[in-house]
Formats: structure tokens, sequence, C-alpha cells
């Protein structure tokens, strides 16, 4: 019995892992895309109550741009309405999941598009953020 329980869970594992989707535990999530965002386009803000210790994440699914996709830099903010937002960290998007760490600070955050590999615009058939 407890082979096949062991297997089954190994195999649950694995199929959970090649989705690669879903963070590990998150907060709320949600699904969108991008059409044709030039440089400098900030996505819709949300709301982080960091409730729990789970990673903001931003997932690339179907990229593309008017050359050859390849990567997009994007960064995360922190919205502040009274001051400057706070910038807390940039990644390299190769159309797949990035995370940044717990922000471990409640706020709108929201990602921007700050460089591009190749090509002026970019466009991804399924954005899912998660935090």
């Amino acid at each position: 019995m407890l082979p096949k329980r062991l297997a089954g869970l190994v195999a649950g594992a694995l199929l959970l892992t090649a989705a690669g989707t879903i963070p590990a535990h998150a907060e709320a999530e949600r699904d969108s895309y991008i059409n044709g965002w030039t440089l400098n386009k900030e996505s819709n803000r949300w709301y982080d109550s960091n409730s729990d210790g789970a990673w903001t994440g931003v997932y690339f699914e179907g990229c593309s741009t008017d050359a050859n996709f390849s990567s997009a830099g994007l960064h995360l903010y922190k919205d502040l309405s009274w001051s400057p937002d706070v910038n807390k960290g940039s990644r390299t998007n190769y159309c797949g999941w990035v995370d940044w760490n717990d922000p471990d600070d409640a706020g709108q955050y929201y990602f921007a598009l700050k460089s591009l590999a190749d090509g002026e615009a970019l466009w991804v058939n399924k954005v899912r953020i998660g935090w």
C-alpha cells in the first residue's frame, strides 16, 4: 500500500512541477494578456495584503514581439500616491515564470516593461500574476 501511495504522491508532484504555471502558494492571482506594449507600459494595480509568505510572480505564455521574442525586462513597483513609487527589483522574463521574493509590505503593486531584448513592442497571449 505504501509504495502505491508514494508513487501517486511523486507522480502528482511531478505533474504540478511540469505544469509550472501556478506558484507554490498564493494569496491571490489573476490572468490577463499584453497587446502591443512598448517600454515603460505599466500593468493594472493589485492589492497584496501580505497575509502570508507568498512570493509575487508574473507568468508569460505565448510571447512575441515585432521582431523575434527572446526576453522582456520587468520591474515590480509598490504604488505610493504621496511619493515616488518603490522599486522592488527587476527580473528578466523568458516567456515563463519570474518571481520576486515576498515583498513583506502590504500595498498596491504593479509591474512595468523596462526592456525588450528584440523588438519595440510586446504581445503575450496569457499573463498570470500571482501574489
